[in-house]
């Protein structure tokens, strides 16, 4: 791990897939820096797979964020785009009939209302960096994460998993031709991991050697996720280096 890395700045947190542990990340991050006095607020743009509530989809991921690092923002601007079935935003917001939004352009204007309540913001993306987003905007025909992330601006930290597929997957994921740029590696643990898994054990060296990135910190999996124990982690982990 490297301290020095960890130091406060806004971030658009990417991964090598969906299910790689950025919610997670975005959430160890946020605590950290919050717990050193600094004012970090998050976001999630887009989410699918959500879950109704009163009549209401809510993403439970957003809403996991926002309790756990202790928000007062409300949930349409932590994640103000978002549909009910686990497919990529394009494809399902073409099948609930609402394709035709410019839902960037809605998640911008929220995040700009948040960036003026926050010293920083971290801000995570949908599954991997060319997850469509919505159709035609501008000269893109379909836009992906990697086109928010650039219009963000904010440099991006990069999430991968340990096991073996991972050095191809998150090398070609810092090959794609960014305009922003990465700023740091995050390895995960989304499920548990055999002590004695070789690839695990020597992927994220590796994969730092390749791609000349700093790795700012290995995430154990973690099966408690309460704002305590998560708290707790980040806490022993981060600070102490």
């Amino acid at each position: 791990m490297n301290p020095q890395s960890l130091n406060p700045q806004s971030l658009f947190i990417t991964g090598t897939d969906t299910g790689v542990g950025k919610t997670m990340v975005t959430a160890l991050l946020a605590l950290h820096w919050r717990k050193l006095g600094f004012d970090v607020g998050v976001m999630k743009p887009f989410a699918t797979g959500c879950s109704l509530a009163c009549g209401e989809l809510v993403c439970d991921d957003a809403r996991w964020l926002k309790e756990t690092v202790g928000l007062d923002d409300d949930l349409d601007l932590i994640n103000p785009a978002r549909w009910e079935e686990p497919l990529a935003p394009l494809v399902a917001a073409r099948r609930a009939g609402d394709a035709h939004v410019d839902w960037i352009d809605r998640c911008r204007d929220a995040l700009e209302v948040l960036r003026s309540r926050h010293e920083f913001m971290l801000v995570e993306g949908v599954g991997g960096l060319l997850v469509p987003l919505q159709e035609r905007r501008g000269e893109i025909q379909f836009p992906t994460a990697a086109d928010l992330a650039n219009e963000i601006g904010f440099p991006l930290a990069l999430v991968a998993r340990r096991e073996l597929g991972t050095i191809n997957h998150t090398l070609l994921t810092v090959c794609y031709g960014l305009q922003v740029p990465l700023a740091g590696l995050v390895f995960c643990d989304s499920q548990p991991i055999d002590k004695d898994n070789i690839a695990a054990q020597t992927s994220p060296a590796l994969i730092c050697e390749m791609s000349g990135l700093p790795a700012w910190m290995e995430v154990p999996f973690l099966p408690e996720l309460s704002r305590a124990s998560i708290e707790a982690w980040a806490t022993s982990q981060l600070v102490s280096g």
